[in-house]
């Protein structure tokens, strides 16, 4: 069930909706950005594309101090920057958060399609940028790696 609770709340995360230039380019300030709730703690702004759908998106992940996703994981690979914060992450269907490993601003993780990972923030706001091909729905995972829901 929180398996479709997240993938219904992705579906209604609004896109950022900016006209370019003349030219094709666009600007966006983070005064911009259309954040959306999808659970308590983590909010999500599109920035480019549409994760819902077919193609290239790129969004960012808020996390409030304290919030971490369960063990999960995406069809596509998903490629993460970290903006701000320390973003702690762990692989594998177990949570475990005590063994997280933390990364600073600038820092990178590749998510390989289908791998079971689990991540957030601990004691100070997150923000991470998320690069992939859609659609980029988060499917949960039990200790054994099996889809929940």
């Amino acid at each position: 069930m929180k398996n479709a609770i997240l993938i219904s709340a992705l579906i209604l995360v609004a896109c950022v909706t900016v006209a370019g230039d003349d030219a094709g380019f666009v600007r966006l300030t983070p005064d911009d950005l259309v954040w959306e709730q999808l659970e308590p703690g983590l909010d999500m702004a599109v920035l480019e594309g549409d994760p819902r759908s077919e193609g290239y998106y790129i969004l960012r992940a808020r996390f409030a101090p304290g919030t971490f996703s369960a063990p999960h994981y995406h069809p596509n690979t998903r490629y993460v920057t970290v903006i701000s914060g320390t973003w702690w992450t762990g692989t594998g269907s177990v949570w475990d958060k005590e063994h997280s490993v933390p990364l600073r601003p600038g820092s990178y993780m590749k998510h390989p399609a289908g791998a079971p990972h689990y991540d957030g923030a601990k004691d100070e706001e997150v923000i991470v940028e998320i690069r992939g091909m859609g659609p980029a729905p988060l499917v949960y995972v039990d200790e054994t790696g099996a889809p929940i829901g």
